[in-house]
């Protein structure tokens, strides 16, 4: 009877094996943490001319130090890494943009881009990573003129250009604190996502980082949202007060759940004003009853 031979070393597994395994080292949590607005040191993002210097122990990202044990596992690890890219600021942005010019295969690995702020240079990653899935967002305040004319929010356009061009399947949306719906960049990106929504065939789950209200510039967004082909999931922080926007978006025959949560908490209470509304409404408790 032959005998079943043992791999000897971690580098003589079957390299699939080696990719599950260097998976779990180097994918980023899926919540990473949020920067004090005064942090401005840079986050490392690995090439291979730089890969000697090692990343900052601050660093929101997964370890470093797999992908430096061989060139083996720099050649597996190196597309897992760079499947998100989580990138807090427009220089962030800048610097990975950088290497996905120098590299353009590892811009095919990107999946998942995590955008903490609206700026150009983050647009122009959503552009060259072709094969995004899952993207999100967080509004911030046009500085130069919060309440101006949209028409002169270049970082805005270009954002909601760049997501013109992707067939997404997931997307956050995320404010900041003074970033108020009644604001004209918070506005104009709501907008803009709603004209793409009937765009993006398969869109299939949706997260609303924020207590979402009931807006002229929402309500559309809603209403599409109702229409989205192949929209099975809903996810939101729990409103203060009752709001028809899940009801319209509930209307979606394909949508299986409704995920309500609140901020810092482990369950939410079935006795606010907003669960008290939705209780009037069979279709959408059910949903929320399965999600949350």
């Amino acid at each position: 009877m032959a005998s079943v031979q043992v791999p000897t070393s971690l580098s003589s597994f079957p390299e699939e094996l080696l990719a599950r395994i260097l998976a779990d080292c180097v994918t980023p949590p899926q919540l990473l943490p949020v920067r004090p607005p005064w942090y401005t040191q840079p986050i490392f993002f690995p090439c291979p001319s730089l890969l000697a210097r090692s990343a900052p122990h601050t660093s929101t990202r997964a370890p470093l130090s797999p992908l430096l044990v061989s060139r083996q596992f720099l050649r597996i690890g190196t597309p897992i890494y760079y499947q998100t890219l989580y990138l807090p600021t427009a220089t962030h942005a800048a610097r990975v943009l950088e290497t996905l010019i120098a590299q353009p295969v590892i811009a095919g690995a990107v999946r998942r881009v995590v955008l903490g702020c609206v700026s150009l240079e983050g647009a122009r990653v959503l552009r060259a990573c072709e094969r995004i899935e899952d993207v999100d967002i967080c509004m911030d305040v046009y500085e130069a003129n919060p309440r101006g004319d949209a028409a002169e929010d270049q970082d805005a356009q270009a954002l909601c250009d760049a997501l013109d061009r992707i067939d997404l399947k997931h997307l956050t949306i995320r404010r900041i604190p003074d970033a108020y719906l009644t604001l004209t960049r918070p506005k104009y990106l709501l907008e803009r996502i709603t004209k793409v929504v009937p765009r993006w065939f398969n869109l299939e789950s949706v997260h609303f980082a924020f207590k979402i209200s009931s807006t002229p510039a929402t309500r559309p967004l809603a209403e599409a949202l109702s229409h989205a082909p192949k929209l099975r999931s809903l996810k939101a922080q729990l409103p203060e007060i009752w709001n028809e926007l899940f009801l319209t978006i509930s209307t979606n025959p394909i949508l299986e759940q409704v995920a309500l949560y609140v901020e810092g908490a482990d369950g939410i209470l079935h006795t606010t004003m907003y669960m008290m509304g939705a209780r009037k409404h069979a279709h959408l408790s059910e949903l929320i009853k399965i999600g949350t």
